[in-house]
């Protein structure tokens, strides 16, 4: 069984929207499908048809679903889905696959990433020790239900030293890349609560974390807001900042790629659902563009706008954390 000409013209065209303009399309494609490159020539020209297992192997690679292609309709989307859980698609595995896709992203000297920020982007968490060990052991215990975590209290060695290093290499791609964040002073609300219902569980080891949580999240507003006055992060990646008053974000990121386009929607905290349909593409770049322009800059310039911004984020914290000191 084989997919039509100009089926299979449309298909291997969102293939090659997935690879970096300096891989050989070509060469990519014989060595999945396991063909020679002459075969892989023959199958890009027309000349032969991809076969329905053929479309299946790339189809598993790319995450590219007929449907799109079926319909050129901008009403139906069609996501490439993976669910988190403690047994097949672990925190791990998932970990690994959003730094294979910032490391894709970054294989394209003109890049840049839109995130959309209901909350504290996750990357962020990951550079400071505690916040990345509390996040990593409240999302396998609390969000997936992890069995080996059923019956135990946080601790900072509590979360294997692997897992930590691996969060700590997905913030390091992070922050070598392009990036815009769009927040609001809401970001901040679900770790303080978060922090409060283990503290008010009992489900901390030591009570001193709560309040060490606290401060440590004052010190990664810090260290943010020093990136927004330099407009660059860490690892150099270009950092522009956005104070959004009028509405509460969602956790969407838009990724250009030249002029490859792709969006993930943020499902169930973690769960991720990719698509590189252009219509959808093209309608959430307008719309986050829109967004940024009814926000406040506070990178680089508007000075007086980023201290109110994280002074009042901090102000916050600072409050929740005297609940800890009785």
């Amino acid at each position: 069984m084989a997919i039509n000409g100009s089926l299979q013209s449309s298909f291997l065209d969102q293939v090659r929207n997935r690879l970096p303009d300096n891989i050989s399309f070509a060469d990519e494609l014989a060595e999945i499908l396991n063909i020679s490159r002459d075969s892989a020539y023959r199958r890009l020209r027309g000349e032969t048809v991809l076969s329905l297992d053929e479309v299946k192997k790339l189809h598993d690679k790319f995450g590219i679903s007929l449907d799109v292609l079926l319909s050129n309709s901008s009403q139906m989307v069609t996501f490439h889905r993976r669910v988190v859980d403690h047994a097949n698609y672990t925190l791990e595995k998932w970990l690994t696959s959003v730094f294979k896709n910032l490391d894709f992203l970054s294989g394209f000297d003109d890049h840049e990433m839109i995130f959309s920020a209901k909350d504290i982007p996750v990357f962020h968490y990951f550079r400071l020790p505690l916040l990345s060990s509390f996040k990593l052991f409240f999302w396998m215990k609390t969000l997936f239900n992890y069995p080996s975590y059923e019956h135990q209290g946080f601790s900072s060695s509590a979360v294997p030293n692997e897992l930590i290093g691996l969060a700590n290499r997905v913030w390091s791609k992070y922050s070598s890349l392009h990036t815009i964040e769009i927040w609001n002073e809401e970001v901040v609300f679900d770790t303080l609560k978060q922090i409060e219902f283990y503290y008010e569980c009992r489900l901390f080891q030591s009570q001193n974390d709560a309040p060490a949580l606290c401060d440590q999240l004052i010190q990664l507003l810090e260290l943010v807001k020093e990136e927004a006055f330099t407009g660059k992060k860490s690892e150099g990646g270009k950092f522009g900042m956005f104070n959004n008053e009028i509405l509460i974000a969602d956790n969407t990121v838009f990724a250009r790629m030249d002029t490859k386009r792709s969006v993930y929607v943020t499902q169930n905290a973690l769960n991720l659902l990719l698509t590189f349909q252009e219509p959808f593409c093209e309608q959430t770049e307008l719309y986050l563009q829109n967004l940024i322009k009814k926000s406040v800059q506070i990178s680089v310039t508007g000075e007086r706008e980023r201290n109110r911004f994280f002074n009042s984020m901090k102000d916050r914290i600072s409050v929740f954390k005297t609940r800890f000191s009785s």
